[in-house]
């Protein structure tokens, strides 16, 4: 049995398997392991992920359990099902877009908190003047009833408290398009991040894993944020597409 190295070795067995079991998915998905095949031996599995047996046998047998893999009489494991493919979103490129986009998914509030400033990250280098307080939301994006992306959205307070009474109706970006105070400008940088503590508790990814990341921001004329977000997405449900000759 190989032991556990580098960073492999300081995650909890418990999260280890989930992200083996997360990876050799995303094969079957991407047909690496095609319906019918057989996949690598776990000697062969442990020693390319530098994982125990025991981690490598808790991701294989999760999948198994999921009806994906079955394991043969006379050796080795058989891939006799693919996992359906989640719907994928093509991430918006214009605020036109961000508000038919979040009209055609679901949205859960989990938690609202005013007075609150958002965590800009260092460097960021955002044009427009942070107001004194923010109202703070807290919520998951859905396709149907399956959460793909968690945002932290920033509202100045008291434009907040003016196109509130608009939420139960409409999303964040769709009222602030409507609101008192139009916006100036509005940009957004994409990344990746790695999942968190929030991540984890709410789209349930292992810790450390690489998520798509969207750091928006929006300001009225007189060059004050309006509005600051951040959202991270499962990287199955979203993709980008550009015209490389436009």
């Amino acid at each position: 049995m190989l032991p556990e190295t580098s960073a492999a070795a300081r995650v909890p067995q418990e999260k280890r398997y989930l992200q083996l079991a997360g990876l050799f998915r995303h094969k079957i998905v991407t047909g690496q392991w095609p319906v019918g095949g057989s996949i690598p031996t776990v000697d062969q599995l442990e020693a390319l992920h530098c994982a125990s047996r025991t981690t490598v046998r808790m991701a294989l047998g999760s999948l198994v359990a999921e009806g994906l893999l079955k394991t043969r009489k006379r050796g080795g494991t058989q891939v006799v099902a693919a996992p359906p493919r989640p719907p994928s979103f093509l991430l918006p490129s214009s605020w036109k877009d961000l508000v038919l986009f979040h009209s055609h998914t679901g949205y859960r509030l989990l938690e609202s908190e005013p007075h609150c400033m958002p965590a800009i990250p260092a460097g960021m280098g955002c044009e427009g003047e942070l107001a004194p307080a923010y109202q703070r939301l807290l919520g998951l994006h859905c396709c149907g009833d399956q959460p793909f992306c968690l945002s932290q959205m920033y509202v100045e307070q008291g434009l907040y408290e003016r196109i509130a009474p608009q939420l139960a109706q409409r999303s964040v970006v769709e009222a602030l398009t409507r609101g008192p105070r139009p916006l100036a400008s509005a940009r957004q940088r994409l990344g990746i991040a790695p999942a968190d503590e929030l991540i984890q508790t709410h789209l349930g990814v292992a810790l450390g894993t690489p998520l798509l990341q969207t750091l928006r921001w929006a300001c009225d004329r007189r060059g004050q944020m309006l509005h600051w977000a951040q959202l991270r997405y499962l990287g199955d449900y979203a993709h980008i597409e550009m015209d490389l000759l436009a």
